[in-house]
């Protein structure tokens, strides 16, 4: 491994074997969230579009099979029905996961920017649980009467993953970084746990067999200290995922990688609603 990596620099070290995926798996599945919030931990998973958002909940829910079968019940890539602007949800025990339309500078068809005052509504909305499941967000209009939207208890968002697709960070441009914090700043004031996801890492050119380590490798670090820098993050709350695999079960690595994070953001925010 050489100079790649540097336990001084790391700021994530799980734990690889079985032992700590059943371990992560067991707390999570028979996870039961505190009284007054709707049932289940609500988590949203948000980011531009192309990031991975879809794949990310694929591999969420793979990694909390008991036998970590792959689970692909979420549209990916370039079905049409992946593309569709609606707010759906997913749910794993007590846990739910809500996947949207990825966010951009400009509309689909690249004829226009989008308003993104009325985006960070629309975002506000879904974070307060006002925005019922399946709503075709291209006709959802968040400068309408609130009253017609009241609070879905069941809906309230309690953590929001920011997923960016680790590999081409330095090609988002600066606009859409200002966007990204605009919309970030919305989540920050609502008090919600959150915390940054980044995709493809097996991309970066660590052999496979390492990807235990992959948070002592040099260029995920890197990364990450990009990140920080621009979305004024620490990097404690950044983690990867991955939203590659082979066969019709997920690899122990990925498991773990996947519920590590999973279990962060759920302790964490359980912490939280148990204190308010």
């Amino acid at each position: 491994m050489g100079s790649d990596f540097s336990k001084e620099d790391s700021f994530h070290f799980p734990t690889m074997d079985k032992r700590n995926l059943n371990t992560l798996r067991d707390y999570l599945r028979n996870y039961n969230p505190p009284e007054g919030c709707g049932g289940c931990i609500n988590i949203l998973l948000f980011g531009l579009v192309g990031a991975g958002k879809s794949s990310i909940i694929n591999t969420f829910l793979s990694a909390l099979d008991p036998r970590g079968a792959t689970i692909t019940c979420v549209p990916t890539g370039n079905n049409p029905v992946c593309l569709t602007p609606e707010l759906r949800s997913y749910r794993a025990g007590k846990i739910k996961f809500w996947d949207s339309a990825g966010w951009n500078v400009m509309n689909p068809d690249q004829t226009k920017r989008v308003n993104w005052k009325k985006k960070k509504r629309e975002l506000q909305m879904i974070l307060e649980g006002r925005v019922p499941i399946q709503t075709d967000l291209r006709s959802f209009d968040p400068d309408s009467d609130i009253s017609s939207y009241p609070v879905i208890p069941e809906n309230v968002i309690h953590g929001v993953a920011f997923v960016f697709d680790i590999n081409t960070i330095e090609n988002i441009s600066d606009d859409k970084m200002n966007v990204f914090q605009e919309l970030e700043t919305t989540v920050v004031q609502k008090y919600i746990h959150r915390v940054v996801i980044g995709t493809q890492f097996d991309l970066l050119g660590m052999p496979e067999k390492h990807n235990a380590w992959i948070y002592e490798f040099k260029p995920l670090q890197q990364k990450f200290e990009n990140l920080a820098v621009r979305t004024g993050m620490e990097r404690r709350s950044m983690f990867v995922v991955s939203n590659r695999w082979r066969g019709d079960q997920i690899e122990m690595i990925k498991c773990i990688l996947a519920l590590y994070v999973l279990d962060n953001m759920v302790r964490n925010i359980d912490r939280f609603l148990r204190v308010v």
